[in-house]
């Protein structure tokens, strides 16, 4: 997998936990990386920044990523994009919630840099080639 390619954007309202998520990313050997800090940013620069995936956690404030997630899987050009949940929420409620949102893997706060590259990589498996967006067609 070529992952200095894909792109990733990480949202989460804690700077701390987007600079360590970032880091881990890195040194996964992920290259592209964009922030946002809650749900609005980040569906916002969905619509104009291509991204191959999304590790998302489901506390970020207006809306919330659960109400970020439902908006994204109601749009045509996103509906298809991987999204990874990263939280610290374990409740069965919340775990089925995303689930049923097709979200690609779900993860408890903090992930290990392993976990979150396994569970990241198989999220991007159905991506296809790298740097081409999942949530953008490619140009005929």
């Amino acid at each position: 997998m070529l992952r200095g390619r894909y792109r990733i954007m990480v949202v989460d309202s804690q700077p701390a936990m987007r600079m360590m998520i970032c880091s881990q990313l890195r040194g996964l050997g992920y290259g592209v990386l964009t922030c946002a800090h809650d749900g609005a940013s980040a569906l916002a620069r969905l619509k104009t920044e291509p991204v191959d995936a999304v590790l998302m956690d489901v506390e970020t404030t207006g809306p919330g990523g659960l109400e970020a997630l439902v908006a994204l899987r109601a749009d045509p050009a996103l509906r298809h994009l991987p999204v990874v949940v990263i939280t610290t929420r374990a409740e069965r409620e919340t775990v089925e919630a995303s689930l049923a949102l097709g979200v690609s893997g779900y993860l408890i706060k903090p992930p290990t840099a392993a976990a979150l590259g396994a569970c990241l990589g198989r999220a991007l498996l159905n991506v296809g080639d790298p740097g081409r967006t999942a949530a953008v067609p490619p140009a005929a």
